[in-house]
């Protein structure tokens, strides 16, 4: 996959498609010009006849431009794949062109696609587009247009949704007021614009141009278009009371870092984040949990799962369970990685020798402890039969460096009670109706209604237990003396 200099994917081509009135779906321009084959056209003037009665029954005659409220409930990108080849026999179309007839039913869409963010597959090559139509005094009532962005088929393109949408959205506007992409007097201005998205994007990974739009109906004779990339970022994962963040970055650098960038210049030790993350950075140890972390701050719990939310959006902890001796944890595939891979060898002997004595443990028994954890072992019981000292090694810091790359997964523990169990337990004891009857014997014990209800199979015990602000082994003595409680570990 290529990148380029600013570490976006590369644009290979960008090319603008219209639905000409006579000819179908035709190829306007392209940068580089040879970058689409267009070999014949499949759309004669009876096909672009139907096209257009097809659109005009669809009601796109009626309400294209409004499409997007239209059909508000339909996801706003769609990502189709079409690798087809010339009809009835062996493709014709060199590979390292686009091959635009077998995807001009997809950039020049019908109705519920106008007006979304299109992804398609052909050949070596992904295309993105955001279709437009618009209705106006055109031919037909209606002009369409779709200016599309390539990539190599193995590019990760989600930076430039953004960049797509806007730009569709940007010659729609420019259309509406000065027939930009409809009158011949726009191509040089359409044409320069293409050739400093490709160069600019790829270089800098943004672009900014004046658009010389003389000659045209505008109400100014140029307009500023300005356009930059991101880096995306996933939406940031569900956070439970259970959950433990572990630090990623230096908080203390961290802090001062975005200080830099915001007053350009060195900061100062009194400047803070806001007070909240502050508060929340302050409890993260990597062992308190979330509910832990709130009530030491003194702080709402959603407001510290907000807070959390937004440091895990940009990198800066990872989410892992509660560390305890009575855990089960089996390993991944994973685990060979670091046998292969010399730098994750020694980031795992610094993290987790730190702290300790230097030379306390070697990489190679490191390396072969992660391949000795399996399931239906505790972490105690693994420490006994690999003999290990934990005064000289740190066990916490082994499994959280494990699970964190993936190379050790927890196995957590689901309590179940019965179905007949829960039954007898709601009819009322004949022998505590019978007065002067059983005096001598012990009361059974009751569990909260809260807690019987999460003994339904989808909460594991760590839930549970801080559900409760409880520990793990007093929980579980008390399941044990409720009695009829079956654990599943998963």
């Amino acid at each position: 996959m290529a990148f380029t200099n600013s570490g976006f994917p590369e644009i290979r081509a960008i090319f603008l498609a219209q639905f000409h009135p006579d000819q179908g779906p035709i190829v306007r321009m392209s940068v580089p010009e040879d970058a689409v084959d267009v070999g014949e056209n499949a759309y004669t003037d009876t096909g672009a006849t139907n096209r257009s009665s097809e659109l005009r029954d669809t009601g796109a005659m009626g309400g294209i431009v409004s499409s997007s409220n239209n059909f508000a409930h339909e996801p706003e990108v769609v990502e189709l794949i079409k690798r087809t080849t010339a009809r009835g026999g062996p493709s014709l179309v060199d590979s390292s062109k686009i091959d635009f007839n077998s995807i001009q039913t997809l950039i020049i869409p019908k109705l519920t696609l106008f007006e979304r963010l299109i992804t398609v597959n052909t050949g070596r090559f992904k295309v993105m587009c955001y279709p437009v139509a618009i209705e106006g005094n055109y031919a037909r009532n209606m002009f369409i247009f779709n200016m599309c962005f390539a990539f190599d088929i193995s590019a990760d393109t989600k930076c430039y949704g953004p960049v797509v949408k806007r730009v569709g959205s940007l010659l729609k506007e420019l259309e509406v007021t000065g027939r930009l992409l409809s009158d011949v007097a726009g191509t040089r201005a359409l044409l320069t614009m293409m050739r400093q998205l490709v160069n600019k994007l790829n270089d800098h990974g943004e672009y900014q141009i004046e658009l010389d739009l003389k000659g045209l109906s505008q109400p100014m004779a140029s307009t500023g278009i300005s356009i930059k990339l991101f880096p995306y970022y996933e939406n940031p994962a569900t956070i439970e009371a259970f959950h433990v963040p572990v630090k990623l970055v230096d908080f203390d650098v961290a802090r001062r870092k975005s200080a830099q960038t915001v007053y350009q210049q060195h900061a100062s030790n009194d400047i803070m984040w806001d007070l909240v993350l502050d508060k929340v950075a302050e409890g993260i140890d990597n062992v308190n949990h979330v509910r832990r972390i709130a009530r030491q701050a003194q702080i709402p719990e959603p407001t510290v799962v907000l807070a959390l939310q937004h440091l895990d959006y940009y990198g800066c902890i990872a989410l892992v369970d509660i560390f305890q001796f009575s855990n089960v944890y089996e390993a991944q595939a994973r685990v060979k990685d670091v046998m292969r891979n010399g730098w994750l060898q020694r980031e795992c002997h610094a993290y987790v020798t730190r702290d300790r004595q230097a030379g306390t443990v070697s990489l190679e028994r490191l390396i072969q402890l992660y391949a000795t954890v399996r399931q239906r072992r505790t972490v105690a019981e693994w420490i006994v039969d690999n003999c290990i000292d934990v005064e000289r090694f740190d066990v916490r810091r082994f499994i959280v460096f494990g699970v964190l790359h993936g190379m050790l997964r927890r196995v957590h523990c689901f309590p179940v009670l019965c179905a007949s169990v829960e039954s007898a337990k709601k009819e009322p004891s004949r022998r505590g109706s019978n007065s002067g009857s059983g005096s001598g014997d012990e009361e059974p014990l009751k569990l909260e209604p809260r807690v019987v209800a999460m003994l339904d199979g989808t909460h594991h015990l760590d839930e549970i237990c801080v559900a409760e602000n409880k520990d793990a082994a007093v929980m579980r003595g008390l399941l044990d003396s409720y009695g009829g409680i079956e654990y599943v570990h998963l």
